[in-house]
């Protein structure tokens, strides 16, 4: 039987979860520590919205977490990370060690934290993608990107935060799918981030990389990574969309079973559900309604999701 392990992106640090693994593991915790320059534990328990829960420190938390879980977790024949995870992935294949990755996570989010754009993220469920970029399209919203393509009906985007909520109450309006503003600071996976993929791009050119030890599957290709493009498609990454749902299939399709995710949380794991149901049929037809101008769209809300990479 093969399995595969996921580690969480943006969004999975939840209170104190994981602060047990802060104490089991002490060495690597201080040591993650020195690197960052602060204790990880205050920012387990900092109200959202402090300097504490900055993007700089709570990405670089997560992985610390994450990766401390992954070091309890079975072995697993593929690894795969949403986003932010896939340096954690990376590092627990071997590919990058423990410090190096963690410095990566901190220059990687401190590098998004300065795009200019006051934007954000925006999920949209109950449609597919190909509707969604109809109506995207037909309403106007060029300044709005595909961030992530999580599932089959769930997608993600971004861009400014003003065209985001007039998006999102179209998609409401149709009365089909939901649209939910994401707590995130910035419009991650989009074209805004292109100032910062090149600076990451300098960092990663300074990085030696080793050939991971357990395959890990790139958010951008939804192919198992190569090393010599690794620090290419790590840069990409930050302005291309995630391609959970086709690196679901691929993981399927290559035999995995079981998919298992590193520390606290059961997204990923739903999202393996979603993207790898046996039933491939063709599904109903549904409509969305656009709200300003009147006209509907139909929609495969089962189909899968287009190459975007």
């Amino acid at each position: 039987m093969l399995t595969a392990l996921a580690f969480a992106g943006q969004g999975a640090l939840r209170g104190q979860s994981g602060a047990e693994l802060l104490d089991r593991y002490p060495e690597l915790t201080a040591q993650a520590e020195a690197v960052l320059g602060h204790p990880l534990r205050p920012v387990l328990t900092a109200e959202s919205g402090s300097a504490w829960r900055h993007l700089s420190r709570v990405q670089p938390t997560l992985f610390v977490i994450t990766r401390l879980a992954a070091l309890d977790a079975p072995e697993a024949s593929y690894l795969v990370g949403h986003s932010m995870g896939e340096l954690t992935a990376l590092c627990h294949a071997g590919c990058i060690d423990f410090p190096t990755a963690l410095r990566l996570v901190h220059t990687r989010a401190r590098l998004i934290s300065a795009c200019p754009v006051p934007g954000g993220m925006l999920a949209v469920t109950g449609i597919g993608v190909r509707e969604l970029t109809v109506v995207m399209a037909t309403e106007g919203f060029a300044d709005i990107d595909i961030a992530n393509l999580n599932a089959p009906d769930q997608t993600v985007l971004a861009g400014p935060t003003g065209s985001l909520r007039a998006l999102a109450a179209v998609v409401r309006g149709g009365g089909v799918a939901k649209a939910t503003l994401i707590d995130a600071p910035n419009p991650g996976h989009s074209r805004y981030m292109a100032d910062a993929a090149a600076g990451f791009a300098e960092v990663l050119a300074t990085v030696t990389f080793a050939s991971p030890r357990i395959p890990v599957i790139s958010n951008v290709t939804a192919r198992p990574h190569r090393l010599d493009r690794l620090p290419e498609l790590l840069a990409q990454h930050l302005y291309r969309p995630v391609r959970w749902s086709d690196s679901m299939s691929y993981l399927r399709d290559a035999g995995v079973t079981e998919l298992h995710q590193a520390g606290t949380g059961s997204l990923l794991p739903r999202l393996w559900a979603a993207c790898t149901a046996t039933d491939e049929s063709d599904g109903p037809v549904t409509t969305l309604r656009s709200e300003r101008g009147k006209r509907p769209y139909a929609s495969n809300v089962r189909g899968g999701t287009p190459n975007a990479g």
